[in-house]
């Protein structure tokens, strides 16, 4: 038993098993670490894979489209759909949008008003140089 033990010691520590735990830990404990930090692994090595099968297409319709190709790359939401989900955005009504900017020129126009600013921001084309002359 002792001589497992032996054997599982340097595999354990390469899965992130505390050296000095090690010897306080039960077999199935030990085990179950070892297996733990292998479907880590394994997922780290699919997410790695993944990234590069999918930058590879990223570049292939790059060059595609340098080439002449009339296919459009894809989108980063395309390219990575688990990493960067795609947020829906909502159309605005132009009407809306036209009453709110025509409220918002009324309010800077009484805002001028009231604060002597009756030009509303227009430049005197000789800069003041003949004084109103």
């Amino acid at each position: 038993m002792v001589d497992l033990f032996d054997q599982l010691y340097p595999i354990a520590c390469e899965a992130g098993v505390d050296a000095a735990g090690f010897w306080d830990m039960t077999y199935g404990e030990i085990v179950a670490t070892i297996k733990a930090y292998e479907a880590q692994r394994l997922s780290a090595v699919q997410t790695q894979a993944y990234i590069a099968y999918q930058q590879a297409h990223v570049i292939s319709a790059m060059i595609s489209r340098v080439l002449g190709g009339k296919k459009s790359p894809p989108t980063i939401h395309q390219a990575f759909p688990n990493v960067f989900p795609v947020v829906e955005q909502k159309q605005q009504n132009w009407q809306i949008m036209k009453a709110r900017m025509a409220a918002y020129a009324d309010a800077r126009k009484k805002w001028g008003e009231k604060h002597g600013a009756d030009d509303r921001g227009t430049t005197d084309p000789d800069h003041n140089e003949n004084n109103g002359a």
